[in-house]
């Protein structure tokens, strides 16, 4: 019984060593990060030297882009199911911004999220999930659930 506690001791050790490791190049990172901000400010200050610390702009997080086109392929069905009528692409690149908590002004994070949405709903209809209609007289579609008749495997 020894030995299984050794391999386990021995593999949580391994795994702390590598967390410390990944700490410290978060530090150092974060160490870099201020040592420029600083020196951002500093240049700020030698154009306007009167300018107070909290008049200095600060940026939105990054946009969360994680995820590829299967969490946003989970997204739109969900969508679709609770919604019970058909939804067009940009209104679920909206929902799907708005669900991940872009700013819909971000330009680009807003062509991002709507080809992503586009690419997941064009693999959703190959797969036979979603069937797509073209919508108004733009290029836009309209995308609603498959219906599947249901296969009797007692005949």
């Amino acid at each position: 019984m020894q030995d299984g506690y050794d391999q386990t001791l021995s593999g949580l050790l391994r795994k702390r060593a590598e967390l410390v490791g990944e700490v410290q190049a978060a530090r150092d990172a974060w160490e870099a990060l201020t040592f420029s901000l600083s020196a951002i400010d500093n240049a700020i200050r030698v154009f306007n030297p009167n300018i107070a610390a909290e008049l200095l702009p600060e940026s939105k997080p990054a946009p969360p882009f994680t995820g590829g086109t299967t969490q946003i392929q989970r997204f739109l069905l969900d969508l679709l199911r609770t919604s019970g009528e058909p939804i067009r692409t940009l209104q679920a690149a909206a929902l799907v911004m708005q669900d991940r908590k872009i700013d819909p002004r971000d330009r680009v994070a807003s062509t991002l999220i709507r080809k992503r949405v586009g690419d997941a709903f064009s693999r959703l209809r190959e797969a036979g999930h979603v069937t797509g209609a073209k919508y108004g007289s733009g290029s836009e579609l309209e995308w609603c659930l498959t219906v599947l008749e249901p296969v009797n495997h007692y005949r």
